[in-house]
């Protein structure tokens, strides 16, 4: 747990050198816990966080990887939706899983509707399917959930980009 929990220290400093450290200790929690789910997600969302962030380095050994993480934390996580919400996310804007990725993402939310990171997920992946007011919708309760959050910003991408789907610019 403590190598999730350095996981989740590189992701959120969101880093180069952040994100690879945090992704070896989730892998280093698998390799201790090979049944710890939500490891397997956030390993899976380590991968999302390099592509959006433009450092990919071999992009078809990368979408690889990550489908395999997200299945795997899917097949162990069916009752965490922490591994579910990352997993969905990750085969949404990875490997362009989007009506699996939407599912996984409504399986989190059921489990635990209070998780502001599953509603900014289901946000994006509300983007991805053309759904710009259901995006807004969940984003906005992501917002209300965790209004300090350090990502904020992400979150008010999310928005940004469903008022430009639906057509608003002003």
């Amino acid at each position: 747990y403590d190598h999730y929990l350095r996981g989740m220290a590189g992701l959120h400093q969101w880093t180069r050198e952040t994100n690879e450290e945090g992704r070896l200790h989730f892998y280093r929690a698998i390799e201790l816990d090979p049944n710890f789910a939500a490891a397997y997600g956030m390993a899976a969302r380590c991968y999302s966080q390099r592509r959006s962030s433009g450092w990919t380095t071999d992009a078809e050994e990368e979408v690889a990887e990550t489908v395999r993480l997200a299945r795997r934390a899917t097949e162990l996580g069916r009752d965490n939706a922490d591994a579910l919400s990352a997993a969905g996310l990750s085969l949404a804007y990875i490997a362009g899983e989007v009506d699996e990725g939407a599912v996984l993402l409504e399986r989190a939310l059921a489990l635990n509707p209070n998780l502001a990171w599953a509603w900014y997920f289901s946000g994006w992946v509300k983007v991805y399917l053309g759904d710009p007011e259901a995006a807004i919708s969940d984003t906005a309760r992501a917002m209300r959930l965790s209004p300090h959050d350090i990502h904020i910003f992400n979150m008010q991408t999310v928005v940004a980009y469903a008022h430009l789907l639906s057509g608003r610019f002003n």
